[in-house]
């Protein structure tokens, strides 16, 4: 008998329970089916709650990542309007305090320095042009209502991901219960009927690890 891998997607032990369970069954062996039912449909209803919490995981990712592609494009198109204000302005005064370091500072920033570097890119607008001018206008409206959009998402990512993180441990502990009753099964079952037909009772599977005192695993299809 081989047990899945204890990397092997959750969806194996599935399988193999549901295989299981019904070849308990059929030997009227109804007590032990129940068991192995009760944890595979724990490992199931865990596995699939791992599914779904990465769902909002994705989308908040998505999020985050479109507020900074916009602030970007704010910090790139006040470079490209106040660079083009005269022949020389990307030598001179407010273009160079304001893209004091160029505009890779505020494009490339690392995600914990984007808040810092936007915020820095709205004050130093702020201070090198006029609160008319129309680039400083457009642009810290722009930068403000990215960041809060950034922010948010960022916290809701958090958030999602310590939720994902959570399940995936509770799915790990099913999995192990999983293993540890499908163990005992095949114990009972060598008691009650021999090693033989025990072994019988088990799916075939590709991936797995065999048990102790047991030869190679067999590159099989898990379903056969």
């Amino acid at each position: 008998m081989y047990l899945p891998h204890t990397d092997a997607h959750y969806s194996q032990r599935v399988r193999f329970g549901i295989y299981l369970s019904r070849r308990l069954r059929f030997a009227k062996m109804d007590s032990l089916a129940v068991d192995i039912d009760k944890v595979t449909g724990d490992v199931k209803l865990t596995g699939r709650a791992v599914e779904d919490a990465m769902e909002p995981v994705q989308n908040l990712m998505a999020d985050r990542d479109a507020y900074d592609a916009e602030l970007d494009f704010a910090a790139q198109s006040a470079r490209h309007d106040l660079a083009g204000r005269s022949l020389d302005a990307v030598k001179t005064e407010p273009y160079k305090s304001i893209f004091h370091k160029s505009i890779g500072y505020y494009t490339a920033a690392p995600l914990d320095q984007e808040n810092t570097r936007y915020q820095e890119f709205a004050s130093r607008l702020e201070a090198n042009l006029p609160p008319t001018d129309a680039v400083r206008v457009s642009t810290v409206k722009a930068v403000m209502a990215g960041l809060e959009g950034y922010n948010t998402a960022v916290k809701a990512l958090d958030a999602a991901r310590a939720n994902h993180n959570m399940l995936n441990t509770k799915l790990d502990a099913a999995m192990d219960a999983w293993d540890r009753q499908v163990e005992k099964t095949y114990g009972a079952l060598v008691a009650e009927v021999g090693r033989a037909r025990t072994e019988l009772f088990f799916p075939k599977s590709a991936s797995r690890r065999p048990r102790k005192a047991q030869g190679p695993v067999e590159d099989t299809d898990p379903t056969d």
